[in-house]
């Protein structure tokens, strides 16, 4: 899992005077998707595809020009949905496979298209990764670092936000593709109302990495036209025995309709959509898409903000730890975010005010939970402040001992 050479230093979390890293990393927060990557076939698990959004946040490339991601542990706690428990193991068994059997990050392969020979060819997306004090850097394969770093055109903006709100992986997909379709359609006819874009229902498959070209040479080859032969793909899909969900009810009712419900209940994106028949069999997909209003997607987030849960105890924790974790342990730490009631924009005030104060500090972890209860913030004239802390600093000494006995 460990990267060769030194390890990546990340943002410099651990010096001190450093800005305070953004509370929620999702708020607000878009990134750039390449639109060939967007289109590649191929499979890719949820986890694979939300690390990747979130890691778009901190990019860096390597000497060997790999672009390399960084993803936090607050964040990883987001993702894993976790609670409680070790990250760690969560991290193991996302990169070696759990005990289960479950997908990993290096679960995403796309077939790319080599510009020489014209071919597509199997590319997987992650190559390695390392999970250090509470930090995860991935590796991306370096054929594809000009579509990760630096796009200034064929690409999509995504939000953040919806990416990590989906719960299937077929739900993100599609609204990967519907929208790099939209927004390209929206470009060039500039209008913004309803825009329809049409699919058989293999490619669809493919697209979605429901189904894969399992390696056949011949798929591939004719997956590289740029008017590809879907019926012949289908078929031999078919003879493969490859093909999910043969039968569109059962494709339509476990992936394309709980996905269209999950796209128009969380994201910007109002879908509909019609079956293409072919006699009685579906042969493919029409979808009908536009943006919703303005007003109405505002109010939609806002409604899915208010259902969020209160952020995590053990995220809160994690912060801190990369910002304090020079200064205090993990129990002194703990016993700030139990007197601020895990409010970190509350130790954090205080921390920088411990950090900027001139004056002499017998006690430090006494000093912290007093100016966390007494609101103090860097900046704040320390006169008056150096004489309310004398005047308490019996009473921070009694409350040390108590704090250490316990």
């Amino acid at each position: 899992m460990e990267f060769p050479g030194e390890p990546y230093k990340g943002d410099n979390m651990g010096e001190k005077g450093r800005e305070t890293r953004e509370v929620s990393i999702l708020k607000n927060k878009s990134y750039k998707k390449s639109n060939e990557l967007i289109n590649a076939k191929g499979r890719g698990t949820l986890l694979s595809q939300k690390l990747f959004a979130i890691g778009m946040q901190h990019l860096r490339v390597d000497e060997t020009n790999n672009v390399v991601a960084t993803v936090y542990g607050s964040d990883l706690r987001k993702i894993f949905g976790s609670n409680s428990g070790s990250l760690y193991t969560q991290i193991v068994d996302a990169c070696t496979r759990g005990k289960e059997g479950g997908g990993t990050i290096f679960d995403w392969t796309i077939l790319i298209l080599d510009e020489e020979q014209k071919y597509l060819k199997a590319t997987q997306v992650v190559t390695d990764a390392e999970f250090k004090n509470g930090v995860l850097q991935m590796r991306y394969n370096n054929s594809l670092t000009k579509k990760l770093i630096d796009l200034k055109d064929n690409y999509t903006t995504l939000s953040l936000s919806e990416t990590m709100m989906m719960k299937s992986v077929y739900s993100l997909r599609l609204l990967e593709i519907l929208k790099s379709a939209y927004d390209y359609e929206a470009a060039v006819t500039r209008t913004k109302g309803v825009h329809m874009f049409s699919y058989s229902i293999i490619e669809l498959k493919l697209s979605l990495g429901v189904v894969t070209d399992a390696g056949d040479k011949k798929l591939r080859l004719e997956l590289s036209k740029e008017n590809p032969d879907y019926d012949m793909i289908e078929s031999v899909i078919e003879k493969k025995g490859e093909n999910r969900y043969p039968e569109f009810k059962a494709f339509n009712r476990a992936v394309l309709k709980p996905a269209v419900d999950e796209i128009n209940e969380k994201t910007v994106l109002h879908v509909e959509m019609e079956q293409i028949k072919s006699g009685k069999k579906t042969s493919g997909i029409r979808f009908y898409v536009e943006r919703k209003e303005e007003e109405k997607a505002a109010a939609a987030a806002a409604a899915a903000d208010k259902a969020k849960p209160q952020t995590d105890q053990d995220d809160v924790l994690d912060d801190l730890i990369r910002e304090m974790g020079e200064d205090f342990r993990l129990g002194e730490i703990r016993q700030f975010c139990e007197v601020a009631g895990y409010d970190r924009d509350k130790v954090l005030a205080a921390y920088r005010y411990m950090q900027d104060y001139t004056g002499e500090i017998s006690v430090p972890v006494a000093f912290m939970k007093a100016a966390i209860r007494d609101g103090y913030t860097a900046g704040r004239t320390q006169k008056g402040a150096a004489r309310h802390f004398e005047e308490r600093a019996i009473d921070f000494g009694q409350l040390e001992e108590l704090v250490i006995e316990k």
